[in-house]
């Protein structure tokens, strides 16, 4: 009865996060002046917390005990943005910020400043605690403290901060705290260490994730693989918004795929531990290396070959042409299954040892084969790939006895 009233409340809590993020959206549209759309950004960001919150209620139903489902909650208790769907008004300058500030607005401008520790730390949190819920050892419980204190000491600094001011946004405006008594320039003494510190911790927290695949087994493995891979598709959609001024472009296609990368990891966490098709993984991350390895050659052959045929041809005759253009395109497309070859080969060689040698294993049995005719070197030859490349307790191999050949056993043992 306790676990069926845990279970309502925490898809009762999934239902508050998806509407309040709801009608963050709404208050958006409403918000902007008629001539400013929200920016693809502003529109699916809000969908982030609300996947992150579905999944983690589905674990919690699935697995109680397991605290992953808890941290992946955490995200929607940041609010975020309901907070800044709140501020808009004020910070764009629709609306001058109130001279005598209520409690409520006084509290929503302080919890707009620290909120975001609510979305990142729950990934560093999973880092530490996946797949088992709990940290690799007594010796690594004390980074479950050191994030719980730089979070509080941040949220302390916040309160008692002189000033305020919201925590997103270009606002240039800034209101007395009531109970507030440390400058600003107290608070960016305090501020660039602790960030140090906070740096360190997710260095740390990540380390930890990748001591405790080398020291897992089994299923462990398979889904400390699963996050790691939702990682690495999170860090090539990040990356690139490094590059310029990617934010301020609304319509950029990195403020899509941000969004979207960081979802990979609800979806990741989701298959591991619920461990729906869990050893698909493996060839998900063959083929993704495959493939965007493939991309990257061909795109470079590709301008490349544009770049230096154009260069000859301007040369010679003085202009530019459209020839060049499909010559490059037939030189993809000739090397397309050439290279996909090399570069599989290349990575089961690195990557997948084992299932590399199974294969060349394999391919020699049955070139072989096909030119063996005694039966018993043949049988012999098959018991050995089986033994190298399955490595079975035992091997039998029957063979239908034939009409002309009584004397041959209709069973072969090999232990």
């Amino acid at each position: 009865m306790k676990h069926k009233r845990n279970i309502l409340f925490v898809w009762i809590f999934f239902g508050l996060i998806a509407v309040s993020n709801l009608v963050a959206i709404i208050s958006l549209f409403v918000s902007k002046p008629p001539a400013q759309r929200p920016s693809l950004f502003e529109l699916a960001f809000p969908i982030v917390p609300v996947f992150f919150a579905f999944v983690g209620a589905v674990i919690i139903s699935r697995h109680p005990r397991n605290v992953i489902g808890l941290v992946m909650m955490i995200p929607g208790l940041s609010l975020t943005f309901v907070i800044d769907a709140y501020l808009a008004p004020y910070i764009i300058g629709q609306y001058l910020p109130p001279s005598s500030p209520s409690l409520l607005f006084l509290t929503i401008l302080w919890f707009s400043n620290w909120n975001w520790f609510l979305l990142v730390t729950p990934i560093m949190y999973i880092m530490l605690l996946f797949p088992t819920g709990h940290p690799l050892s007594p010796r690594w419980k004390w980074l479950v403290y050191l994030g719980i204190g730089i979070l509080g000491i941040f949220i302390l600094m916040i309160t008692f901060a002189a000033e305020l001011s919201p925590g997103s946004g270009a606002a240039n405006w800034r209101i007395p705290n009531p109970i507030g008594f440390l400058k600003l320039e107290w608070v960016d003494k305090i501020v660039a260490p602790l960030l140090v510190v906070f740096v360190l911790w997710i260095i740390l927290s990540t380390v930890s994730l990748f001591v405790r695949f080398h020291k897992a087994r089994s299923i462990e493995r398979q889904q400390i693989k699963w996050l790691v891979f939702a990682g690495a598709i999170f860090v090539l959609f990040y990356a690139p918004s490094f590059i310029g001024d990617t934010y301020s472009q609304a319509e950029n296609l990195w403020n899509i795929l941000l969004p979207i990368g960081m979802m990979t990891f609800p979806v990741a966490i989701a298959i591991a531990i619920l461990r729906y098709r869990l050893y698909d993984i493996d060839i998900l991350i063959r083929r993704t290396l495959q493939y965007t390895i493939l991309t990257g050659l061909l795109a470079f052959v590709y301008f490349g070959s544009v770049l230096v045929l154009q260069t000859i041809v301007e040369t010679i005759t003085g202009e530019q042409s459209p020839l060049v253009i499909v010559l490059s395109t037939l030189a993809i497309a000739a090397l397309f299954n050439p290279l996909r070859i090399r570069i599989q080969e290349f990575i089961d060689r690195r990557f997948y040892r084992k299932k590399y040698d199974a294969e060349q294993t394999l391919a020699n049995f049955a070139a072989a084969a096909r030119d063996e005719v005694n039966l018993d070197q043949l049988s012999a030859a098959l018991v050995g790939v089986l033994a190298d490349t399955m490595q079975p307790e035992q091997i039998s191999i029957w063979l239908k006895p034939a009409a002309l050949r009584s004397s041959i056993p209709s069973s072969r043992v090999i232990k």
